[in-house]
């Protein structure tokens, strides 16, 4: 019997045998991930992606056109993997060349959905590409600089699929006062006109800007100077800081009379709802002499209602001053220690028509606080020994110092930006933009700002 079994097994297996070589009858294509390694059955998996410096010459640099910053820092990279590798590579702009196998991404290109945060830089080799993934033209400088000098450096290097640096050039953040309704904040952004040598433009400061966003977290800015080319980076960094890192933002009193605002304002629409606004041009600026966006002068106000807590209002105004080298008439306003503090006629309009603009929305909005930011474009002396106080306005700078609630300051003579109060509030904190929160290449004006409640 077992004889018999193990004859029958054996047959078994012989047919099985026979039936799977006369197979289908055609012979099948070869796979080619299919390895030859003993194993017919296993599917060779592609080699991972490698970025190797040895085949530099394959790549392309490609450059959002974004800035023009883009462009510069695709040259210096091109320029140092030329002199440390002898490698001849070029540079395009992502919109002047079809996507190919091999390119080095730099920015937020269009060849991939571009998630980088603000003042923040990240290398990846991903797909087939070597990713600088940057936050805007500073954090894209600071990473452009540390490839060149540990990547780029004449050492063979050899990188698979993956994240291999990543840093954040963001200042540790500014907590907000405990029991504060509101972070208040004065900030002229220097005009993109006035940008020279020690002021790079405004989509390269711009990123700075969104930083102190992230740093500080105001609520409401009165902003300054807000010209063409900030009016257009404005709009894609809020963009950036709703996508990136979740933070709404929205920019009020855009445009006045027709015109781009010089004098507008940003605000924390995540939590304010804005209730009711104006704007007052000077009546020099309206008369026709100085009519253009660069020379707009004008105090403006918003009304703003917390998004929980819709009965609990706010006002907060905002200004822009004659500078007061226009049009000077060699009048003199106020002398201290024998030398003329103001000698321009043209602030003193500004000073006389906004005390007579506050005292009206004062007396319209007397159960609320109002407060004022502004570049005045004058000195703390120029209020501090006048008889001059915008309609019973107080100076925060001055009430914090008497509270001790002022955490920094600067020399009187050193600042023209100015925040006011009337009302009933409670200073917090008051501080000015003098540590190294405060990136010196991003304005000529130190911000200032206040903790209130109320």
């Amino acid at each position: 019997m077992k004889t018999l079994k193990r004859l029958f097994f054996l047959s078994l297996a012989l047919l099985l045998t026979v039936a799977l070589m006369s197979g289908c009858g055609e012979q099948e294509e070869v796979d080619p991930y299919i390895e030859n390694s003993g194993s017919e059955s296993e599917t060779a998996q592609p080699e991972p992606y490698q970025f190797k410096s040895s085949e530099l010459e394959k790549y392309v640099i490609v450059y959002t056109g974004e800035s023009t910053e883009y462009s510069k820092l695709a040259l210096k990279l091109r320029n140092q993997i030329s002199s440390q590798y002898g490698k001849k590579i070029s540079t395009s702009r992502d919109t002047a060349l079809e996507p190919s196998k091999y390119e080095i991404l730099l920015g937020d290109t269009n060849r991939y959905d571009y998630k980088a945060k603000v003042m923040e830089y990240s290398v990846t080799v991903d797909e087939g590409k070597f990713r600088i993934n940057v936050g805007g033209p500073y954090s894209a400088e600071a990473a452009i600089n540390y490839l060149c000098e540990n990547v780029f450096n004449g050492q063979e290097i050899v990188l698979d699929n993956g994240e291999y640096y990543q840093r954040s050039l963001l200042s540790k953040s500014i907590p907000i006062s405990d029991g504060t309704s509101a972070r208040i904040m004065s900030a002229n952004l220097l005009a993109d006109k006035f940008s020279d040598g020690t002021f790079k433009g405004a989509d390269y400061r711009a990123e700075f800007f969104a930083g102190m966003l992230l740093t500080y977290s105001p609520d409401v800015l009165g902003l300054q100077e807000t010209d063409e080319s900030w009016n257009r980076v404005l709009d894609r960094y809020l963009v950036k800081l709703q996508k990136a890192h979740g933070i709404s933002y929205s920019r009020h009193l855009v445009e006045h009379e027709g015109m781009l605002n010089y004098t507008s304002m940003l605000y924390r629409s995540d939590k304010l709802k804005v209730e009711n606004s104006e704007v007052k041009a000077f009546s020099w600026w309206s008369s026709g002499a100085f009519k253009n966006n660069h020379h707009m002068r004008n105090v403006g106000w918003t009304q703003f209602s917390f998004l929980d807590n819709a009965e609990k209002k706010f006002i907060v105004a905002n200004t822009h001053w004659s500078y007061r080298t226009e049009h000077a008439d060699g009048k003199t306003y106020l002398v201290s220690g024998g030398s003329p503090i103001a000698t321009n006629e043209l602030r003193i309009i500004c000073k006389d028509e906004t005390s007579e603009f506050l005292s009206t929305l004062k007396q319209t909005y007397s159960d609320i606080p109002i407060f004022l930011t502004g570049d005045f474009n004058t000195s703390l002396t120029f209020f501090t020994q006048s008889d001059w106080s915008p309609s019973g306005f107080k100076i925060l700078s001055e009430e914090a110092k008497a509270s001790g609630t002022a955490i920094s300051t600067v020399p009187a003579a050193n600042h023209f930006d100015h925040i006011f109060g009337t009302g009933s509030y409670t200073i917090k904190c008051f501080a000015f933009f003098n540590d190294t929160n405060q990136h010196p290449l991003l304005s000529d004006h130190p911000f200032v700002y206040a903790d209130l409640t109320f």
